[in-house]
């Protein structure tokens, strides 16, 4: 018997199902980053409550639903028969009046999702934003640098992040206002979250997001096309990605988009290596 319960707060999803995700913490680094993240701070990501959603089969956990208004709904892997979890997902849903812009997570689940929604939402017609595959690294290899240095980002550095997240934003086909990227800029500096590649000059960014019990994720990596094809994003998540594994983590993490054949083999240069596919769909209602 399928239960999907609802968490009024996310340390009642981790007390829950944090030991499931945990199972398979880099392929559930999405849901299980946010879910930490916002049993720190519950209005991180936004003013609207989130959704907490646990999947039980006889009373064992099988996967975890996270949504903050107004984005996607993002699953976690489901380890029972996904159909029939997602029917028992999507029903719970469409009950409680949830409307969702779209869905996010591995590629079996995500799509077995969105047949369900269009299926009991006729009305509905389906974009894939994205196509993905997770990335893991437990350790680094040997690759030449390119000049320069990781540092942090400071204040000062602050207007010019606020243009390049909002750069990357468009880049990624999820453009935010100015308002949020100079938001995102200023939490990401205060938090000691956003790496800088300088070689005299700011030439590229990543961030360190959303940790876990033992690893973290590296997103955001942005170079301004003056300061591409030099080697620059190379020579950030590296050194990021070593400073992660050598001070603070086991693994890191990342999302590639697969239609940049480039960037998917920056990081396997860098050695990550594929866990698994992911997709992005977003919804829309055929009279809107």
């Amino acid at each position: 018997m399928v239960e999907i319960r609802s968490h009024s707060h996310a340390s009642e999803l981790i007390s829950l199902s944090g030991p499931y995700l945990e199972r398979h913490e880099s392929e559930n680094n999405l849901p299980i980053g946010l879910v930490y993240r916002l049993s720190e701070s519950p209005h991180y990501y936004g003013s609207k409550s989130p959704l907490l959603l646990s999947i039980l089969e006889h009373e064992q956990v099988v996967g975890v639903a996270v949504m903050t208004p107004p984005r996607r709904i993002i699953l976690s892997r489901i380890d029972t028969e996904i159909p029939m979890a997602i029917t028992h997902l999507v029903h719970h849903l469409r009950r409680i009046k949830k409307r969702t812009p779209g869905v996010v997570g591995p590629a079996v689940e995500a799509q077995a999702f969105t047949d369900r929604w269009v299926e009991e939402a006729p009305g509905v017609s389906v974009r894939i934003a994205m196509r993905l595959r997770v990335f893991e690294a437990r350790k680094v290899a040997d690759v030449s640098l390119s000049p320069g240095k990781l540092r942090l980002a400071r204040m000062d550095d602050h207007p010019l992040m606020t243009k390049w997240i909002a750069k990357f934003s468009e880049e990624i086909r999820e453009p935010v206002a100015l308002e949020n990227a100079k938001s995102h800029a200023e939490r990401s500096i205060n938090g000691q979250e956003l790496y800088i590649w300088d070689n005299g000059e700011p030439v590229c960014i990543a961030k360190e997001a959303r940790p876990t019990r033992n690893g973290t994720t590296i997103n955001t990596v942005y170079t301004p096309p003056e300061h591409r094809n030099k080697g620059y994003a190379t020579s950030c998540v590296w050194s990021l990605t070593q400073k992660m594994l050598t001070y603070r983590y086991s693994f890191c993490s990342l999302y590639t988009d697969l239609s940049n054949p480039t960037s998917n083999s920056i990081y396997a240069k860098i050695g990550y290596v594929p866990i698994g596919d992911a997709l992005a769909f977003d919804f829309q209602s055929k009279n809107s």
